[in-house]
């Protein structure tokens, strides 16, 4: 069977009328076949004229239609694309230039200066391409290198924020492995229509959004702003039928949808709430489309799936989606596993669980309770770092560094990971995550997280202002005090929440939407 690498180059010689790719600027959109994607690819190429195998090649843009020429015309020509993160500093670029050694860095008009500032100190000459003055009319054909299964196809770095950066490399054989785990899946069709949201710089956006819909030759739509109202727009706009999100996405979309319901009349309120909990218990989906019908209008009247991953999902957000007649699939996965290792089926799912293992995936939890992965999808290892990859890479086995457990029907569930667990006085362990996603149920809280200070469990909490206002709520710290009490009252004494501020800004999270547990007590301290 043909990789999807030389299945992507395919589809550019045989479906050149094919719309791919659908950009947006100035609130306009803008198609692009397969062959305007084709000319796009030479002229990156040509811009890349001495690029030599196994170069390195860093992608520092937003994303774009020429973030995802820039990546296949670097693997076209034998290279390895380096994608990062255009939110990082200068300093951190600096560390990963350092680690990496590219040849090119290929940038924007946007992010040229940064790029700029840190080859400075560099030592040695890269070149930089600027996609919006640098791209020339092609005068050549697309040049087409055959590659490997083993060739390190792409490194991507975990982090940027200290001197040493780890970089993971991913092989043609690790990609490839999980473009066919999804497509025998069996749930794609060729009508379908991605929404282009999270940052290509991480595997998981990477993996749905420019690998899957090239292969397959599905298009991927741009948004031109991260905000609710863009990708709203866009859902309907594009006719878009799967979303690709992160569970704060979804948590802000449940969190808006709850909110409307609430200001509903009284009696029309109480029927929509009835039939939540009723669709809850027991529910046909086009029944519940059909009563939840200008929420799917909102949301999206095309969409088919909305796929979650890069952090837990929480059950009460999944729950509701489902009564109100929308597919949710969380999966589960690393970077260093190319990513999936496991995800929920549209006719086998649990809610709560991050599915079953893909095919070729094997799983294993450790006596501590770690999940440790096995097979095709297992990366090649961390660049330029032997000694860190033989700590994580074990007689075949991955070491995930989250904590879990499989059930009796062979699903696996996440319960947080390792160097995030806390651990109280009497030995007893607390995960954080279990109590922030309790705590969520509350529609008057839009962001918990929850740490270990000072010998006690402490929470930073974001209320839902606009709505407390709404309500009428004058003493917001004693009604936050209240619906913490409320939704955690379940939990035994030893998990409650001791103490509490309430900030009024975003929590630090990554760019894929985890919360950065380990700078939440300097947070605290600001507050």
């Amino acid at each position: 069977m043909k990789s999807f690498y030389e299945r992507v180059y395919e589809n550019i010689k045989e479906k050149p009328e094919r719309e791919i790719l659908v950009g947006k600027k100035g609130g306009k959109y803008y198609p692009m076949s397969f062959k305007d994607f084709r000319e796009q690819l030479i002229s990156v190429q040509e811009a890349l004229k001495n690029l030599s195998t196994e170069d390195r090649v860093v992608i520092f843009m937003e994303n774009r239609p020429e973030w995802i020429s820039a990546f296949y015309a670097t693997l076209f020509k034998g290279g390895i694309a380096v994608p990062v993160d255009y939110l990082l500093s200068s300093e951190e670029l600096f560390n990963i230039f350092k680690d990496s050694q590219p040849r090119y860095v290929i940038t924007s008009n946007q992010n040229e200066a940064k790029v700029k500032e840190a080859i400075r100190e560099i030592g040695y000459h890269i070149k930089v391409i600027n996609v919006d003055r640098d791209l020339k009319p092609p005068t050549n054909s697309l040049t087409f290198k055959e590659r490997s299964p083993s060739d390190v196809f792409v490194i991507l770095y975990t982090s940027g924020t200290t001197g040493n950066p780890k970089g993971v490399m991913l092989t043609l054989g690790n990609l490839d492995h999980n473009v066919r785990a999804v497509e025998k899946l069996g749930f794609l069709n060729e009508n379908d229509r991605f929404i282009a949201i999270l940052p290509f710089h991480h595997i998981y956006p990477l993996m749905t959004t420019v690998l899957l819909p090239l292969t397959l030759a599905i298009p991927a739509v741009f948004i031109e702003k991260l905000t609710p109202a863009d990708i709203l727009a866009t859902m309907n706009e594009q006719k878009i039928t799967v979303m690709i999100g992160v569970p704060k996405l979804y948590h802000v979309i449940h969190h808006n949808i709850i909110a409307e319901i609430k200001k509903l009349p009284l009696v029309k309120r109480r029927a929509v709430e009835g039939a939540l909990k009723l669709f809850r218990k027991v529910g046909i989906k086009p029944a519940q489309r059909m009563f939840f019908k200008q929420v799917h209008d909102k949301v999206g009247r095309h969409l088919r799936f909305m796929i979650s991953g890069g952090a837990k999902l929480s059950e009460e957000v999944w729950r509701d989606f489902e009564a109100m007649g929308f597919n949710v699939l969380e999966g589960y996965g690393l970077t260093e596993t190319s990513p999936l290792i496991s995800v929920n089926r549209p006719d086998k799912k649990k809610i709560g669980s991050a599915g079953l293992p893909v095919d070729e995936v094997e799983v294993r939890i450790t006596e501590d309770g770690e999940i440790t992965v096995k097979g095709p999808n297992v990366m090649k290892g961390y660049y330029n770092k032997p000694e860190e990859t033989k700590k994580v890479i074990k007689e075949g086995w991955f070491y995930t560094g989250d904590l879990g457990y499989i059930d009796e029907d062979g699903f696996i569930h996440i319960t947080g990971r390792a160097k995030e667990v806390i651990v109280l006085e009497s030995g007893k362990k607390v995960y954080p995550e279990d109590i922030e996603l309790e705590v969520l149920k509350s529609p008057y809280i839009l962001e918990v997280g929850v740490f270990y200070d000072e010998g006690k469990i402490r929470a930073l909490v974001r209320p839902d202002f606009e709505l407390l206002v709404q309500e009428g709520i004058e003493n917001v710290k004693r009604f936050i005090k209240e619906e913490i009490s409320r939704t955690t009252r379940h939990l035994q004494p030893y998990k409650k929440i001791k103490e509490f501020k309430i900030v009024d800004r975003e929590l630090p999270r990554t760019r894929i939407g985890k919360l950065r547990h380990f700078l939440l007590p300097q947070v605290w301290k600001e507050f």
